[in-house]
Formats: structure tokens, sequence, C-alpha cells
């Protein structure tokens, strides 16, 4: 765009094509604490941004005094990728992210044993009993506080040129 370079094209849920900004949340689980939200280009994946959201809700803990971190990850299954999953495993962060539907079997032919590693303990926990109940959170949780922001607070649509001012008005959102 000539007057919002920052924007990206992206594709909408009803098949049209808009200048967009990604928006992403990290919500604590427990407190229901909003501990980062931040502005992405829209043509970044999720599954691309999903361990730097949630080192920055790190970085926002330490800075605010809070001596945790944080060990687990919940998300949609459309932030699931093999190398995200290995990379958040090797930052000693455990996943709980959903595969997506594939037609037959994986094949794990010419794939590294720790991202294979990585892939199968990841399905195992989202199997489980914890990653079922943590999905369920998150589902309420994650999506009411977009829902709060996007909507009610009137952040889905946005008038300001530049990620900058865009993040920083997400932002007053968020906090309100």
């Amino acid at each position: 765009s000539e007057t919002d370079p920052d924007s990206r094209i992206t594709k909408m849920k009803d098949g049209t094509t808009h200048l967009a900004y990604k928006a992403e949340h990290v919500v604590d689980l427990g407190t229901e604490l909003v501990l980062a939200a931040s502005i992405r280009h829209a043509d970044e994946g999720d599954a691309d941004t999903i361990v730097d959201s949630v080192m920055e809700a790190q970085t926002n803990l330490s800075e605010a005094g809070i001596d945790t971190e944080i060990t687990e990850a919940v998300a949609d299954k459309g932030y699931h990728a093999t190398d995200t999953i290995e990379l958040a495993e090797s930052l000693n962060v455990r996943t709980y992210i959903p595969e997506r539907k594939i037609k037959g079997k994986r094949n794990w032919q010419d794939v590294p044993e720790e991202k294979r590693r990585a892939v199968v303990n990841n399905g195992r926990r989202v199997r489980g009993a914890r990653g079922k109940r943590l999905q369920r959170l998150r589902s309420e949780l994650v999506e009411r506080s977009f829902a709060h922001v996007c909507d009610t607070g009137g952040a889905r649509r946005s008038w300001l040129h530049g990620i900058e001012k865009v993040q920083k008005r997400y932002l007053i959102a968020a906090v309100a």
C-alpha cells in the first residue's frame, strides 16, 4: 500500500482480501492476565510467531519483577509446525498444540530424531486429560480476551498507518 507500507495483503475467512495486520495475545490460563499483546505483519504465519510471542511474554514478566518461567504453551492447530514445536522444546517450553488432520501416515524419513520426538511428545500431551483441559481453558479465556479487545474494545479495525502506531493502539486496548 502506498499509504501504509507496513500492512500486508491477507485473505479473510469469507475469501475476500484486505490490507491488514495480525494480532496475537499471550494469556496466562491461571490468572487470565494478558501477558503480551502484539501486532505482527499479516503475512507472517501463526506457527512462525508463537515462540516469539511466548518469549515476549517472558520478557514482560521479567521486566515486571515477576520471577516466573513460562514452561507451557497452549495454542490451536493453526500454530502447529514441526520446527516450531522443536524450537519450543529446545527452549524448555512444553507445547500443547493439536495437529491438523492429514490423510495417511506422516513420513518421518529425512526428519531429524529431535524434531520427530518433539512432535510425538506434543501429540501425546495434547491427547491426554491435561491437554484436553488446557485446550478448553484456552478456547474460553484466550478467545474471550480477543473478543473484549477486538469486538467490545473496538480494536478489530484501525485507521492508523504503520505497524508501530497500530501496536501502540492495540496495547492500550489490551490494557483497558
